[in-house]
């Protein structure tokens, strides 16, 4: 019984120890992205969940950019019509209760941007037309800039779905 006692304590120090460390980066990566928000106040926030991503033909990394909370890119872009270009990515919950992986092939598109706006450009798993059922059932936290009807890659197991322009309010 000692010896248990013994685990859980250490088990339970080394737990404590890491919350704290995962706190303290949580933190800084909010700070950091508060800051890059204020000093970006007069550009348009594009959040982009993508990969091999590219901005009026250059790749993303020539931008001003951060990470975001979900992991996403975040790129801070002056106001005018951009073109954008990549393969997006989601993540969703199949019937089985596992995370099932969502990407596309790589996609371009073009959008214009407003300063002092956020916009999100994500993947959906569902329709276009699931999307406005939602809206009309849920409401919507933004407007959407562009709605592009998606076939899915064949390894997902959805077979339609959307990529989501969206200007948050």
């Amino acid at each position: 019984m000692n010896n248990t006692f013994l685990i859980v304590a250490i088990v339970v120090v080394v737990w404590a120890v890491l919350f704290v460390i995962m706190m303290s980066f949580n933190k800084k990566r909010q700070a950091k992205a508060n800051e890059f928000n204020n000093e970006n106040r007069d550009r348009a926030i594009v959040h982009l969940y993508g990969k091999d991503l590219k901005i009026d033909g250059n790749d993303i990394s020539h931008f001003d950019t951060t990470t975001g909370e979900s992991l996403e890119k975040v790129v801070a872009l002056d106001a005018g019509k951009h073109s954008f270009e990549g393969a997006f990515e989601t993540t969703t919950l199949g019937a089985t209760g596992k995370n099932i992986s969502i990407k596309t092939e790589k996609l371009q598109f073009e959008v214009e941007l407003q300063s002092g706006n956020s916009y999100v450009v994500g993947i959906y798993d569902y329709s276009p037309e699931d999307r406005e059922r939602y809206i009309k059932e849920y409401g919507n936290m933004g407007e959407d800039i562009l709605v592009m009807p998606l076939s899915l890659c064949k390894e997902s197991e959805h077979a339609s779905g959307c990529l989501v322009v969206s200007r948050n309010k």
